[in-house]
C-alpha cells in the first residue's frame, strides 16, 4: 500500500509518501514541507494545489491520509485550515483516491504510544519506526499520519481476513467518521497493533532517498 500523508496548514504543509503493509515494514519514498509563502489566500491555495498535484502525479499513491482539523478558539485559523484541507480533498477526489482523516490523538497513539504525546515524542516514535533521526515539525507530523494509516489499514485487513471477509476500499473523498464510538474503536485497534509490533522485535525498514 502506498500512502500520501498530509499535515495541512495555511502556510506550511507537511507531506510524506510511504509504502508498506504495516509501520514495521515500511519504505519512506519521499517527504517534505511545502512553504506557501505570503499573499492572498487564493494565491497560496493555488500553490498548494499545484505542488500537491505534482506529488500525486510523481508518486501515484493509492490512498491519502490527513490529520483531522482541531477547531479551537480561533475561528479564522480554523477556516484557513479548512480551505487547505479542501484543496487536498479536491485533488484526491479528481483522481478517485480514498481519503481518511485521523484525530491528532489517534496519530500520536499510533507512533508514540499515547494520545497526548509532544512533538518531540512524536518525532522519536517516527524515528523508531522509519529509522534515522527526526525533528518535530510538519514533515514528521505528515509521516506520522501516513504511518497511522498503515497501522489501521493493516489491522483492519487482518481482521477482515480472520473473519473471512474482503476489506472494503474507502470511497473516494470519504472522510473518517467523527463519532466518539468510531474514534474509540480506532484507538483500540491502534493499541492492539502496537502490542503486536512490540512482540515482533525491531521493525524492518528501508528508506529511499530522493
Amino acid at each position: 500500500m502506498r500512502v500520501l500523508g498530509i499535515d495541512p496548514g495555511s502556510r506550511l504543509v507537511g507531506w510524506a509518501v510511504v509504502e508498506g503493509s504495516t509501520p514495521a515494514r515500511v519504505t519512506v519514498l519521499a517527504s517534505g514541507v511545502e512553504r506557501l509563502g505570503v499573499g492572498p489566500s487564493a494565491v497560496r491555495l493555488g500553490r498548494l494545489a499545484e505542488r500537491l498535484g505534482s506529488h500525486l502525479e510523481r508518486w501515484t499513491p493509492g490512498e491519502v491520509a490527513l490529520e483531522r482539523a482541531f477547531v479551537g478558539a480561533n475561528v479564522a485559523s480554523a477556516l484557513r485550515l479548512g480551505e487547505a484541507r479542501g484543496v487536498v480533498l479536491a485533488l484526491a477526489g479528481l483522481r478517485g483516491l480514498g481519503v481518511t482523516d485521523y484525530p491528532p490523538a489517534t496519530v500520536k497513539l499510533a507512533v508514540a504510544g499515547h494520545g497526548r504525546a509532544s512533538k518531540d515524542e512524536v518525532a522519536t516514535g517516527v524515528a523508531r519506526l522509519v529509522g534515522g533521526s527526526r525533528a518535530g515539525g510538519d514533515e514528521t507530523d505528515a509521516l506520522a499520519v501516513a504511518l497511522c494509516h498503515l497501522a489501521h489499514a493493516g489491522f483492519q485487513a487482518r481482521v477482515a481476513q480472520a473473519l473471512g471477509a474482503r476489506p472494503r476500499a474507502a470511497r473516494p473523498g470519504r472522510r473518517a467518521a467523527a463519532s466518539a464510538p468510531a474514534a474509540a474503536g480506532a484507538a483500540t485497534a491502534t493499541r492492539a497493533l502496537l502490542e503486536a509490533l512490540r512482540g515482533r522485535g525491531a521493525p524492518r525498514v528501508r528508506v529511499v532517498r530522493r
